[in-house]
């Protein structure tokens, strides 16, 4: 159960969204919600008592009036990552990183945050602030990929349906084999069976299907099929974002985020 939602707020219309969606998903848990924003030493200096005003009044809009606001000398990153350790936050939320940086994803603050999140991290980029109805969540029988899996399916409401993909990775100029994605399906099937063991009754409903073929035009297909407003995928804890299933393709995610993305380590 999520209890504990911590978003991380820098005054951007992105950090909007994030807080938007943070104040959505403490609404449907009933989890805290705790807002942070860093005055950042480097960067031109603010004034504290408007920064706080403003950031009340952003939560005020967001029906999160009390929820608990935190503002924090020093560099972003270190901040952040200190607030989300020492408040035992079981969820980061954060907006996407500034769409018109050079760096692309590398190198930004969203990257360094999340290669080191003690919590799961839910990048927030899709405007609609409705409770999330479809999930889809990539299983490559990671535990890391296991666990962005559940933490998924505590952020549906009643109703909603998470759809779990594992893509047995071929060269499609291959074509099928049939042995190899039989055994693929029976160990697909038993991973689903434990995993279903671990969830809690939520009344959402869990579906699955594995594919055969290239991961990225598995997963683009999958994305184009169900329009999910929430993707679910394994980052290693090696420091490194990838995984046998999708490899750099994460990257290429939260770089052009289809929809919001949650990452789990």
């Amino acid at each position: 159960m999520v209890q504990h939602i911590l978003v991380a707020h820098d005054l951007s219309p992105e950090a909007d969204l994030a807080l938007r969606r943070a104040a959505q998903l403490a609404q449907q848990s009933g989890a805290r919600l705790s807002l942070l924003h860093v005055l950042d030493s480097r960067g031109e200096p603010q004034d504290e008592a408007s920064v706080r005003a403003d950031l009340q009044a952003r939560l005020q809009a967001n029906g999160a009036a009390t929820a608990q606001l935190w503002l924090r000398h020093g560099q972003p990153v270190e901040e952040v990552l200190t607030q989300a350790q020492g408040l035992e936050a079981d969820l980061l939320v954060l907006g996407r990183h500034h769409r018109h940086s050079s760096l692309g994803f590398a190198g930004t603050t969203l990257e360094r945050i999340l290669l080191a999140s003690p919590a799961p991290l839910l990048l927030a980029a899709h405007p609609a602030v409705e409770p999330y109805s479809c999930a889809l969540a990539a299983l490559d029988f990671s535990p890391c990929a296991n666990r962005a899996l559940q933490i998924a399916w505590r952020l549906l409401p009643a109703g909603g349906e998470l759809h779990a993909l594992h893509i047995h990775e071929v060269a499609e100029i291959h074509g099928a084999d049939a042995d190899a994605l039989a055994l693929e399906h029976e160990l697909f099937e038993q991973l689903i069976e434990d995993i279903q063991d671990t969830l809690p009754d939520s009344r959402a409903t869990l579906s699955y299907s594995l594919h055969q073929g290239e991961r990225n035009n598995c997963l683009e297909a999958a994305l184009d099929e169900l329009h999910p407003q929430l993707l679910a995928l394994g980052g290693h804890s090696r420091g490194e974002l990838s995984s046998a299933l999708l490899g750099s393709l994460t990257r290429q995610f939260l770089d052009q985020p289809p929809c919001d993305v949650l990452v789990a380590r």
